[in-house]
């Protein structure tokens, strides 16, 4: 393997101080035709510059991925769609104009070279090559940078004629020392960037590509001081994942580069900058990385909310053991109980919207849910059975002492309440004293569908998700096969089989799928807070947080566990962990895993202490809000 190495005459440096949330849109996976039409949109109407563009071979078929940002720069052109001869056309071409090749990016299609490329305006002299060998690219690399004293700005590795080869340009130009690599193994690269990276050299380009049926990779590495996140490597599925967590963290992609090996798609990219101090990243990611290794965590999920602006949010671990795929922010995982804050909210909006009151019976003569006790052989208790109220039912007071959703799956939902009240009798009268009984909130999710005629699922997503912005969350399936895209695959601690579980049954008590981004979204729409409009109001709010009057209730109000610190609700069942909770400092933490430690106690032993660290810590939050 040849090695570059070019030292500018500059000893200028960089310091890249963090990125500002000006608007950024990244897309990949895009066609010839649909790459244009996204051009047409942001460059054209939006005006946004187009910061990077990568050609690639995906299923034979010529493909593309692009940044652009909304930011001003040098006058440019892009052309892409391009042979070898269009490419070397459009290099003379815009050379004549003054404008040289600031990103080329090749590909070989079904054995014809495709080029794509953005030529930035300069007045400085340049030189651009294509089609070398790496001894002709060796060649001309000495002659640029050792002989005429210009610098290497530009380098692309590809595959023409089953060999391996690049473009290149230098320019006469100042700029910060910087370190070039070419014809390097995957694992030679590592070495690299290790190696450069102590050094205080950053990467600037990567360029991946295959060679050999083998992953290969150039790059420039510049000396600064700080801002740049790169990986390689990364399947199409973590390229996405890989973007949503940067982007969770205020970092800004400045480059990519799509390449086929052997048939399969990756991804090498550059991420600078971030809304947070170095410092405080370290310290979110030592705290979840020690919670994750404390309890054998595959995969988390995380996102910070401070005055009803979402400031973090971040993936970690893996969703899927089985393939590599990556958490994410958007990731989806089910939330066990933290439904339930959901379905009390709903209720909630219906005494608004309705005649629906708390003091509304469930069950008797005039009961929401009709006279399941007419005949008393139909009840075990008639007479607690009929005292049974939507607000007994809000506040686990509804005296039952067994949970009888977790009982006889093979029933549909009218079967299952006849079932209960005719072998669960209430252990003390409705109201009186306090007992966590999922099958509470199963019942609120009937009364939902009685007042507003239609599904619970979708009621709650047109009254009370939708008006959030949260348009992704749903019931959970029963089984492994019916995991929603983009959801987590469920782990066991010995806590129980996580697809052993009927999520339809428990819909309105523990059913919903959601990522952290969902929940705060959600959160934001019932704080009382003038950031995002609340889809009840302040009066049905401080309801909502009136703790219950039963006995043993504690901080249980409805739907929500209250006390002079926080409001919140955990969620914890066989394959889940999750919390949502709001904190009196403004800071608002939700955080999901998919698997259910068995040592963390429902969350209280290590997801809540994790939550309360960094709620209360001492990190700078940014200003901006990502919602």
């Amino acid at each position: 393997m040849k090695k570059i190495i070019g030292i500018s005459f500059s000893l200028a440096f960089v310091l890249l101080s963090s990125v500002s949330m000006q608007a950024q849109t990244a897309q990949h996976g895009m066609s010839s035709s649909e790459y244009q039409t996204a051009y047409n949109k942001y460059s054209g109407t939006q005006k946004m510059r187009l910061a990077d563009v990568s050609v690639y071979n995906r299923n034979g078929q010529q493909t593309y991925a692009a940044i652009w940002d909304n930011k001003t720069g040098p006058s440019w052109v892009a052309r892409h769609a391009m042979g070898e001869a269009g490419y070397q056309a459009e290099v003379n071409t815009q050379k004549q104009a003054g404008y040289r090749p600031d990103r080329i990016s090749a590909a070989d299609i079904n054995g014809t070279v495709i080029f794509a490329c953005i030529f930035n305006k300069t007045s400085a002299a340049w030189e651009a090559r294509h089609n070398m060998s790496a001894q002709q690219y060796q060649t001309e690399y000495n002659n640029w940078v050792g002989t005429k004293g210009y610098r290497l700005v530009e380098v692309c590795g590809y595959k023409r004629n089953g060999q391996e080869t690049y473009a290149a340009v230098w320019e006469k130009s100042s700029g910060p020392s910087y370190v070039a690599r070419h014809a390097m193994s995957a694992s030679q690269f590592q070495t690299e960037f290790d190696t450069q990276y102590g050094n205080g050299y950053k990467p600037v380009r990567i360029s991946g590509f295959e060679a050999g049926g083998q992953t290969r990779y150039a790059a420039i590495f510049e000396k600064m001081n700080d801002g740049v996140y790169a990986r390689s490597a990364l399947t199409e599925y973590n390229y996405q994942a890989e973007y949503d967590n940067n982007w969770g963290t205020g970092s800004k992609l400045k480059h990519i580069s799509g390449f086929n090996v052997n048939g399969k798609v990756y991804f090498a990219a550059l991420w600078m900058g971030s809304g947070l101090s170095g410092t405080d990243l370290s310290f979110i990611n030592n705290k979840v990385k020690k919670y994750m290794d404390d309890f054998n965590i595959p995969g988390l999920s995380i996102a910070v909310m401070k005055d009803a602006k979402l400031v973090y949010a971040r993936g970690y671990g893996q969703a899927d053991k089985s393939n590599g795929n990556m958490v994410s922010p958007n990731t989806l995982f089910r939330i066990a109980s933290v439904s339930k804050p959901i379905t009390a909210a709903a209720i909630m909006r219906l005494t608004e919207t309705t005649n629906l009151k708390l003091s509304d019976k469930l069950f008797g003569p005039t009961g929401l849910l009709g006279d399941y006790c007419a005949t008393s052989s139909n009840c075990v208790d008639k007479a607690d059975a009929e005292k049974i109220t939507v607000q007994s039912c809000l506040e686990h007071t509804t005296g039952w002492t067994d949970d009888a959703v977790w009982a006889q799956y093979q029933l549909n939902n009218t079967d299952i309440i006849k079932w209960a009240l005719k072998n669960y009798s209430q252990g003390t009268t409705p109201g009186v004293k306090y007992k966590y009984i999922n099958f509470d909130y199963f019942l609120l999710g009937r009364v939902i569908e009685k007042k507003s005629g239609q599904s619970y699922e979708n009621y709650v997503k047109n009254n009370i998700l939708n008006k959030c912005g949260v348009t992704k969350m749903r019931i959970g399936s029963d089984n492994a096969a019916g995991k929603a895209p983009n959801e987590v695959v469920y782990y066991t601690d010995n806590t129980g089989d996580p697809y052993a579980l009927k999520l339809t049954r428990m819909d309105a008590n523990g059913g919903w799928i959601a990522s952290p981004i969902d929940l705060l979204k959600f959160a934001a729409g019932m704080d009382g807070l003038n950031n995002r409009a609340d889809f009840i109001s302040s009066g049905t709010i401080n309801t909502m947080h009136t703790i219950s009057t039963g006995d043993g209730a504690s901080d249980y109000a409805k739907g929500l566990k209250v006390n002079g610190e926080w409001w919140m609700h955990n969620g914890c069942m066989p394959g889940t962990l999750a919390t949502l909770v709001h904190f009196k400092n403004g800071i608002s933490v939700a955080m999901t895993i998919n698997i259910r430690p068995k040592e963390d106690d429902c969350h209280w032993s290590g997801m809540y202490p994790l939550a309360k660290d960094i709620a209360e810590s001492s990190v700078v939050w940014p200003a901006y809000n990502l919602f």
